[in-house]
This record gives structure tokens, C-alpha cells and sequence, in this order.
């Protein structure tokens, strides 16, 4: 009681997300209530720990919230019987609370945590760490904590993160690193992806070649970031040598589920059928309509890696394969994937095809339909609830089952209309695999974009639901897949900081959350991870830099991500610095300049330095005319001095050719030529190759003659997406007439993603020097 009137007696302010004292109050993902009292623990020797309860579940934290605090601390924090309310640390047991919320009251004498559950003594836990963290310089002997009130609680049950095991497989290791990172942000749901085409990462007993041969892939890993060719990787040949990949053990497994559980996430598995199985066709190709000899894929693949609806010998081995999976996992749910099944062998399958009129199924897509009813039964049978991806509605969704909502919000939206569970994790929002910044300046890891501000920005109950229907979407999570992401530096910058704003979603009630608020709480936690050598992308506080040319000159402004930057620029290629001129209007560029940029707060550096080189060449402006060939685009966009950006939707500087060609370029007056550059977007999946040869003819007196021929350019007969620039040595003078003749690849090459179909090409400045 004492306590009691001693709290209330303190002059209090509930503070709003615009004062400065909160600002300075820097949790992430950020708590529903904060009230700043003008007090501050202090850590030191003297501090003890006092469970206050006889409650079980509460008690049962003890061992792990020591152990943390006295990380922080240096040296163990004892445990204590009883309250003295001198600088102790009290839990006690609230039992009005919800499940994972806490009281967190921070005084002068001691830290007292209120809670009704396990999970809200670990999440006030977290929130001190981060008070510590960003309050205190490191390895200092004096820790304070400053004086507050703090009322807390998520706004949704299922706060996820999905990662990507079987593409690049982590260490035990490095996997609880990962659950060390989702506890700091109140996350509670670690979903592994532990089958797919290039891999079968669990250990399966009844079925042991899962492991002997569908755990294991030729290594055609690329670890170069300039270079993104997953999806055009070659095939394993007779003879290779699977020496790529693994599988975690139960034991492993066992290990990971008990670290889990004391940080109070769950783990879910997910074995990923019937499409995605090319790992386990290769292991058992009986399972398969062909029945054909495969191998693991070694990148992207949709060649034989459907399981067979119409065998029962499918479903046998599916069943062994869920009661293992089952028996091992502790949550209640077990995911089946049911995503991009590829259903072009079943349609061409005799057996399927009796078996679809046997069963009065009308297509392929009520056959996908049956195969997912018999996989929830059989999770179902194994006492588990079935989750899949939003695919498994097509056809009719099965009874019981929770629906992850990849594609967008439709399929979410459709399954809370029928009263199903929905965890909503539309990939604009929620991939982080995705680049995360300006494409042409970020690491050639992504395939997409969705950058902090899009994760941040997303609400995660669509407003087409009512509120009623709105309960059923129980939460969110982000997915981070690992095609490219060969190495743990790679996995850390691809998900910090978008885990922060993906976390604040999951926790964070939709009507506290504020864009600029969230970027001041972001940035200490960043400078923490640069102090602790963690890689981390630091695109949000880099400027985006645009440009248009007109043929004679280059105009070049700014845009942010962030709220009033000051962005400061060169354009001599030195560093920018506190020196250099801030950017406050269009910057014109009329002679070959290199800029740099970077954003800055007060005399800090936030982000990275951007560099690039605007070439005005000699071709600048000149005339372009189409000889032979084909193109819908302007021509002149060739010599504009416009650059292209890489696979920057609506970017119209890139100039299309859909076959060969050959084009005439006309100088404004006669020059001495000695190079010509040509830049070609590459994005070979989707057939857009590199040029593979360029020839060029000047008009000497009237006639056209061969002065340069690069020959076929073997690297860009590779798979990948990025940008390439081919130069050639062509040296004439007194020349104001070029003529210059441009071979596609053809034909694409049997062993790549699109053989047999047709190439095209686009281009973007003809540079000539």
C-alpha cells in the first residue's frame, strides 16, 4: 500500500509520441502505454531478484530472466525470498492480465513486473534489455534505467517469422541466434521451412532416403552479390557429386524446440507437398506421375516436383512422415505448404486423369483440392491443426485448416469471410527477401522490392472484413526466403531492420503506430548492431537519386524515405561530408560528374555513400534511326542520357528489341571515335538476356566499314538478373555516321530455365568516347 501511494504520488506524464521524453524511450515494437516518471534505477551489486509468487508458470521463467539480466550485468544477479523494495527486481502474478501482456513500473528503489503468464515476464524482460541497451554505454559499471510505467500488450497471438531453411541451410547455432533476435522483438512464432525442391532438412526415420539422397544438391551456389542466378542454375548430370546441403537431426530439433520454449516462441514445421517435392521425388521417384529418375534441384526448378494425388502410396509415405513430424514438434499446428504446385504432369497422367472421374472431380485444381482435404485429415489424426499457403482455398479449402496469406490479401480476405483462422503475410509487405531500397544501389540479393516504409505501412486487418470477420485474422509474420541468401551476412542485412517494423506490426496496436516515431526508436537499435558487428541494411537513410536527360545535359533530384533529410552531395567524387553542399533543388549536370550522396543527421552520417558516374559521351543527343529490326520503344531514349535503373518498374530508359537489329546513329558533327559501350538488362527467367554480340560499321566516304566486333560475349549467354555493359575498342576519326548491329541470344541454351523459347533484349545509353 505504502508502494501504492508512493506511485501515486509521483507527477506523471503520459507522454505522446511527439514529446522528446519519449523519444528518448526507444522500445521496439513500441508498448501501449508509457508514462515517464522523474526517477531512474540503478543496476549495480546490490540488486536481487524476487519472484513474488507461487504461481507455476511464472515461476518457471526464473532460470532464464536471471541468466539474461546478469549478461547485462556482468555477474550473476542473486535471487532473493523476499521484498525489502530496496533495489530488488519483483515479479508477481496479475492474473487480470491477457497472456504475453506485462506491468513494467521502473522507480528509484526497485523494477516491479506484473504478469499473468510466462510469455509477459519475458517480453518485460525485453523491454528492459532495450531500455539498458539503448541507456547506457557499453561495459560500463554504472547501468541506470530510467523511471516509467508501462502498460503493455500485443494486439495479435501469432507474431511470426518464417525462414527459409532448405535453399541455404543454417547452423543450430545460428538458428537460435535467430530465436535470440525474434525474443528481443516480442515475436513467438519460428516458422521452418524444412522441404522444397532443393532440399529435405528434417530427419525421417520411416523414410531414410529423404536424408541419404533428398538432403543433399550439387553445388551451384553463386556467393558473388552482383550476381543473382538462382533461378537459372545448372542441372545435376550423371556422374555429379550431391555434396551441398543436410539435414537437422531430432536430437537437433529437440535442442531448438527447448531453446525456443524458453524464449517463449513456438516452432512450426513445414513439409511442403504436393507441389515444391521435387527433393522428395528424387529420393523416391515412384511418388512421381513419371516415375522417372530425378535429382534434388540445384536452383529454381518446376521440372518433376509434384508428388503423384492419384497414388496411394503418396499418402502412405505422408502419413509416416506427419506422425514424425508430429511427435517431435510440440505446437499445435503443422504447415503443408500447398503453394505454386505445378499440376501439368497430373493433366497429361492417364491414371490421374481415371482417377479424377472415379472421384466426380471436375479438373486439376479439385484434385490439388483433394490431395489438401487428405492432408488435413491426416494432420488432424496426429492430434495437430492443419496451415497452409492462401493456394490451398483453390478448389475448396479443407475443414480446420489456417491460411497463411502469401499472394496478397485476397485469399486472408476470402477464409476470415468463411470463419477460418488467417496469419496474413502478403509478400508486398511481408517478404523480406525482397530489396529493401533503390534497386540499382542495393545488393543483387532480391527479386522484388518492399522496403521499410511498405513493412511499416501495413495494417494487417483488411478494412474489407468487418469486425466481426477481423477476429479471425490471428496475426502476421515475416518471411524471409533464402534462394539467394547464401551466408549469414547475407541473412542479417536481408532482415534488419524490416524484422523491426514487421515485429511492431505483429505487436503494435494499428491506431500507436507512427512512421517517424518508429524511425527515432529505429535508430539506436541500428547503432547497437554496427557495434555488434551485425551486417544490416541501412537503405532507409540512403537518398534515392533520380535523373533525366534531355541529350545535352543530366537533371538530378532527391527523394527519402524519411521525413526532411538533409542530404548532402559532391560531384568530384570525393566523400560527402558536413562540407559539402546540401541539397535543396535539381541539381544540372552538363559535363561527365561522379556523385556521391549521403544523408545526415546533425554532424552524423546516417546511411551509405551512393556513387554514380553520369557519362555525358559523345553521342549525347545525337539522332538514332532503326535500320533493321524491330521496337515498339523510342529510339532516342538511346542517346537522351537518360541511364536505366535495374528492374525499376515503369523506368522507360531501357529500350526493347525482340529480335535482332541494327540501328544507324547520326553525331551532331564529326568526332574521333575510340569506344563504344553498350549496357543490356538481364532477366533471364522472364527470357530478357544480355546481347550476346555487338558489331559496329562507320561511314568512311560513303561506305560502311567494320571497325570493331566484340564476338559472342560468353557471360552473357549466363543465367542471372543484373545489369551488364559490354564495351568494344573500335578506334576511327573524323566519323559522324555509325551504324551498329546487335545479336540476341539465340538460341537460349537447352541447359537454362527458358530453352526453347524466344529471347528478347533491351538496351538502354549507346555511350561512345
Amino acid at each position: 500500500m505504502n508502494k501504492l501511494i508512493l506511485l501515486i504520488g509521483l507527477t506523471v506524464l503520459w507522454v505522446s509520441c511527439h514529446t522528446n521524453r519519449e523519444k528518448q524511450i526507444k522500445i521496439i515494437p513500441k508498448p501501449l502505454k508509457v508514462v515517464d516518471i522523474s526517477s531512474a534505477f540503478v543496476l549495480n551489486k546490490n540488486t536481487n531478484i524476487v519472484f513474488n509468487t507461487d504461481n507455476e508458470e511464472l515461476l518457471n521463467c526464473s532460470v532464464y530472466f536471471q541468466k539474461e539480466l546478469s549478461k547485462i550485468a556482468g555477474s550473476i544477479i542473486p535471487m532473493a525470498e523476499a521484498i525489502n523494495y530496496e533495489n530488488q527486481i519483483i515479479i508477481e502474478h496479475k492474473p487480470e492480465l491477457k497472456s504475453d501482456a506485462y506491468n513494467l513500473e521502473i522507480t528509484n528503489n526497485n523494477i516491479s513486473i506484473y504478469s499473468s503468464s510466462y510469455g509477459g515476464v519475458v517480453y518485460a524482460l525485453q523491454s528492459l534489455k532495450q531500455l539498458i541497451a539503448t541507456n547506457n554505454e557499453e561495459n560500463t559499471t554504472r547501468i541506470t534505467i530510467p523511471g516509467l510505467l508501462i502498460e503493455d500488450e500485443p494486439a495479435f497471438v501469432w507474431r511470426g517469422f518464417m525462414l527459409d531453411v532448405v535453399r541455404h541451410m543454417q547452423t543450430v547455432d545460428q538458428l537460435k541466434q535467430v530465436l535470440d533476435y525474434m525474443v528481443e522483438l516480442k515475436l513467438n512464432v519460428f516458422h521452418m521451412h524444412l522441404s522444397d525442391d532443393q532440399g529435405f532438412r528434417m530427419e525421417i526415420e520411416s523414410y531414410p532416403k529423404l536424408n541419404e539422397i533428398g538432403s543433399w544438391r550439387v553445388d551451384y551456389n553463386t556467393t558473388d552479390e552482383n550476381v543473382n542466378s538462382y533461378w537459372g542454375r545448372p542441372e545435376q548430370k550423371k556422374g555429379d557429386k550431391a555434396t551441398y546441403g543436410g539435414y537437422y537431426t531430432k536430437s537437433e530439433l529437440k535442442e531448438l524446440i527447448a531453446y525456443a520454449h524458453e524464449r517463449n516462441i513456438q516452432i512450426l514445421p513445414e513439409i511442403d507437398v504436393p507441389g515444391h517435392s521435387r527433393a522428395i521425388i528424387a529420393s523416391y521417384p515412384e511418388l512421381s506421375c513419371s516415375k522417372n529418375k530425378t535429382y534434388v534441384a540445384t536452383g529454381w526448378s518446376r521440372l518433376n516436383n509434384t508428388l503423384c494425388p492419384s497414388n496411394e502410396a503418396t499418402y502412405q509415405m505422408m502419413s509416416s512422415v506427419i506422425k514424425e513430424v508430429a511427435e517431435l514438434f510440440p505446437m499445435e499446428y503443422i504447415h503443408i505448404g500447398g503453394d505454386e504446385c505445378y499440376r501439368h504432369y497430373w493433366e497429361k497422367h492417364d491414371q490421374c486423369n481415371d482417377f479424377m472421374k472415379s472421384n466426380s472431380l471436375k479438373d486439376t485444381r479439385e484434385l490439388q483440392s483433394y490431395f489438401i482435404h487428405k492432408m488435413e485429415e491426416l494432420v488432424r489424426a496426429n492430434g495437430k491443426k492443419m496451415m497452409g499457403w492462401d493456394e490451398v482455398l483453390d478448389g475448396g479449402l479443407a475443414p480446420n485448416t489456417t491460411v497463411m496469406s502469401w499472394r496478397g490479401e485476397k485469399g486472408g480476405i476470402k477464409a476470415a469471410q468463411m470463419n477460418h483462422d488467417v496469419v496474413m503475410c502478403p509478400f508486398k509487405y511481408h517478404y523480406l527477401d525482397f530489396k529493401q531500397g533503390q534497386s540499382s544501389y542495393e545488393p543483387n540479393l532480391g527479386y522484388g522490392q518492399s522496403l521499410l516504409s511498405d513493412v511499416y505501412a501495413y495494417s494487417v486487418i483488411p478494412n474489407e472484413l468487418s469486425k466481426e470477420q477481423g477476429k479471425y485474422i490471428i496475426g502476421t509474420q515475416a518471411n524471409l526466403w533464402t534462394e539467394s541468401v547464401s551466408d549469414w551476412g547475407k541473412l542479417t542485412y536481408m532482415a534488419f531492420p524490416r524484422l523491426f517494423a514487421a515485429a511492431e506490426n505483429a505487436w503494435t496496436q494499428q491506431r500507436n503506430k507512427n512512421w517517424d516515431d518508429f524511425v527515432d526508436r529505429l535508430i539506436p537499435h541500428m547503432e547497437l548492431m554496427d557495434k555488434k558487428g551485425i551486417r544490416h541494411a541501412k537503405s532507409v537513410f540512403n537518398p534515392w537519386v533520380h535523373h533525366k536527360g534531355n541529350g545535352k545535359r543530366i537533371e538530378v533530384w532527391f527523394t527519402s524515405e524519411i521525413s526532411d533529410p538533409v542530404i548532402r552531395y559532391t560531384l568530384d567524387g570525393s566523400e560527402p561530408n558536413m562540407q559539402s553542399p546540401m541539397y535543396t533543388d535539381t541539381i544540372e549536370i552538363n559535363k561527365t560528374a561522379t556523385l556521391k550522396a549521403a544523408i545526415f543527421d546533425k554532424d552524423k552520417r546516417m546511411g551509405d555513400v551512393l556513387n554514380q558516374v553520369f557519362q555525358i559521351h559523345q553521342a549525347a543527343g545525337a539522332e538514332v534511326r532503326l535500320i533493321e529490326g524491330e521496337t515498339n520503344n523510342n529510339l532516342q531514349s538511346l542517346t537522351d542520357l537518360s541511364y536505366g535503373e535495374f528492374l525499376q518498374s515503369g523506368d522507360t530508359s531501357w529500350v526493347a528489341f525482340h529480335g535482332d537489329c541494327l540501328i544507324e546513329v547520326k553525331l551532331p558533327e564529326p568526332k574521333n571515335i575510340n569506344t563504344i559501350t553498350l549496357r543490356s538488362l538481364r532477366h533471364t527467367l522472364h527470357g530478357l538476356y544480355a546481347i550476346a554480340r555487338f558489331e559496329v560499321f562507320a561511314d568512311i566516304n560513303g561506305e560502311y566499314i567494320k571497325i570493331g566486333d566484340t564476338g559472342d560475349i560468353a557471360e552473357n549467354y549466363t543465367q542471372g538478373r543484373n545489369i551488364k555493359t559490354n564495351s568494344l575498342a573500335c578506334q576511327a576519326k573524323n566519323i559522324q555516321n555509325i551504324r551498329i548491329k546487335i545479336y540476341k541470344v539465340d538460341p537460349i541454351p537447352e541447359t537454362h530455365a527458358g530453352a526453347g523459347k524466344v529471347s528478347h533484349m533491351k538496351i538502354d545509353e549507346l555511350q561512345i568516347f
